[in-house]
């Protein structure tokens, strides 16, 4: 999984959550990767995070990926100012044997 950029507006911290899991024919999950970075505080920071995860040595019966990103701001504002997501992607190699 390449790296998906997040970060916080200046003026409002927020919090992120990544979680993406390999599912198999019947959606019952193999292996999972979750990230729970630490928020960022209002002021602090103006830059991007970056999440990135290869999963490796998962078994043969992979079937769906399902890819779920949670952000919030830290002040409880109405609107949109939760964390800020960008580039996010999923990119899948079959190795054939």
């Amino acid at each position: 999984m390449p790296p998906g950029r997040w970060g916080a507006r200046e003026n409002c911290g927020c919090v992120y959550r990544l979680r993406v899991r390999l599912l198999d024919v019947y959606e019952n999950e193999v292996v999972k990767f979750s990230a729970s970075p630490n928020p960022v505080l209002q002021w602090t920071e103006r830059g991007c995070r970056q999440v990135s995860h290869v999963f490796t040595n998962f078994g043969k019966g992979i079937r769906y990926v399902s890819f779920e990103q949670y952000g919030r701001d830290t002040r409880s504002w109405v609107g949109h100012y939760g964390a800020l997501v960008t580039h996010s992607s999923v990119r899948v190699r079959i190795r054939l044997s």
